[in-house]
């Protein structure tokens, strides 16, 4: 299994280092010397991308709900038969969250239902990310709104949510990924597009 997986960095550090799986170290120190090895099947902790939101558009607008705040909690371990990681998220949490929907006058909350999910990272070509939910689930999205009209609640599903490693190896993006509502008043959209990116990306023994 190839060995040049994203970097997880310390708190209050600038240096980051390479989540290396157990075969090829060598060739991936020789490829990228300031990544250095550590062991796998730790916690994963990550918040968004310092400077970033995530958001849930209305596709082809910027109009929706954006959060300053999201936090990601789980754990991944190397598969021995695919070059991936994977493991199961149980915490994705949202906070810091406003609206622009004409009409809506606060979020009460946003909230991902369903956990766990499965985060697995390949390592091929792009280094693709896929969120999954457990057999027989979906992703799940509840937007609570304060409306002129009263309260509504949104909820929305996907059957996945794909991204990628970026930035060095060092952040997962999920872009304009989309989900589609499944109940709430009209004033839920009807499909949104998920943005968010999370790092830098950290996990620890």
């Amino acid at each position: 299994m190839r060995n040049r997986l994203f970097a997880g960095a310390a708190a209050l550090a600038a240096t980051t280092a390479l989540i290396a799986l157990p075969a090829g170290t060598a060739d991936a120190m020789t490829r990228t010397p300031a990544l250095h090895t550590i062991n796998i099947g730790g916690p994963l902790s990550t918040d968004l991308a310092y400077g970033t939101v995530a958001t849930m558009y209305n596709p082809g607008t910027t109009t929706g709900v954006k959060c300053t705040a999201s936090h990601i909690d789980g754990t991944l371990a190397a598969n021995p038969n695919t070059p991936t990681l994977s493991g199961p998220v149980n915490v994705l949490t949202f906070s810091g969250c406003t609206s622009n929907v004409p009409g809506v006058t606060s979020v009460t909350s946003l909230t991902l239902n369903n956990l766990p999910y499965t985060l697995s990272i390949s390592d091929t070509a792009g280094y693709p990310v896929a969120l999954t939910p457990s057999a027989g689930s979906v992703i799940q999205a509840t937007a609570v709104l304060k409306t002129l009209a009263g309260t509504a609640t949104c909820v929305l599903h996907a059957s996945v949510l794909n991204g990628n490693v970026t930035n060095g190896q060092t952040q997962i993006d999920l872009v304009k990924q989309p989900l589609t509502k499944t109940s709430g008043p009209s004033i839920c959209f009807p499909n949104i597009e998920f943005t968010a990116s999370y790092g830098p990306v950290s996990l620890f023994n």
